[in-house]
């Protein structure tokens, strides 16, 4: 039976500060789960703190996950695994995370637990993501799906479309993909390369750079931060900015940019 995931605050704030407080994860295991991914067209995952690393994998129809957990307590070990459930077309796959919300004990305040995790999927699937903290990889697959709390967000080869509908903090790296589309960007730089088009609708901090885009870019808000946009085969368009430079250089359709601010 799938462990439940609800987390008491004082474990929230200790998944996010996992990075600094690594040292007192010192209770480790190993978990590891794999199901048939014949007729299966996309894979959800649900991550919580540790880094995560999906790749397509060429002539293969399964699907594997390994993890690399810790904890800061021996006995949360139990409550660490990683599970995996099919629903029609669609794979879930959740990192479990000990479920102490109802262990009112002093002792379990302000505990750590992390689970690092490489997935593989057939190349030819679809991924969505939703992930707490940690770092995140996505390669070789055919679309991709990110919502991210914090960390960097790093997707390569991925020819399909891209959506991003909330990253909080965390730089975004994007080369060799389809259509991006971003929603929401809180914090943190973006630089694309090689990209069908893109469309970033809300930034709010952090530079923005583009280069080798096949077809439009739009820029919906831009708070801060530089633009930097180069070699885009369709329009430029940015529609609000409110501080940073703006440059852009060899774009073969129309340029709009808003009257207030000066081209770099």
């Amino acid at each position: 039976m799938r462990t439940t995931i609800v987390l008491t605050a004082s474990l929230i704030l200790a998944l996010l500060a996992a990075p600094a407080s690594a040292a007192r994860c010192k209770f480790k295991a190993e978990r590891s789960a794999e199901l048939s991914g014949e007729g299966v067209v996309s894979v959800e995952i649900f991550a919580l703190a540790g880094d995560l690393s999906v790749s397509g994998v060429d002539g293969t129809d399964m699907i594997r996950a390994e993890g690399d957990g810790c904890v800061s307590k021996e006995g949360m070990l139990e409550g660490l695994d990683i599970t995996m459930r099919r629903a029609d077309d669609r794979v879930q796959i959740f990192a479990e995370m000990p479920n102490i919300s109802e262990n009112n004990d002093s002792e379990w305040e302000n505990q750590l637990a992390i689970m690092d995790m490489e997935i593989e999927l057939p190349a030819s699937m679809a991924v969505i993501v939703h992930d707490s903290s940690g770092d995140l990889r996505v390669s070789g697959l055919a679309s991709a799906e990110i919502t991210d709390s914090s960390g960097m967000i790093e997707l390569v080869d991925v020819p399909g479309e891209i959506l991003i509908p909330q990253d909080s903090s965390g730089d975004i790296q994007l080369e060799r993909v389809g259509p991006v589309t971003i929603q929401v960007d809180s914090s943190g730089e973006i630089s694309i390369e090689q990209a069908a088009s893109v469309t970033i609708a809300n930034d709010t901090s952090g530079d923005i750079r583009l280069r080798d885009i096949r077809g439009d870019v739009l820029i919906g808000n831009d708070s801060s931060g530089r633009i930097d946009v180069r070699n885009v085969g369709g329009s430029f368009v940015v529609e609000n900015d409110t501080s940073g430079e703006i440059s852009h250089r060899d774009v073969a359709g129309a340029v709009s940019l808003p009257e207030y601010r000066n081209e770099g």
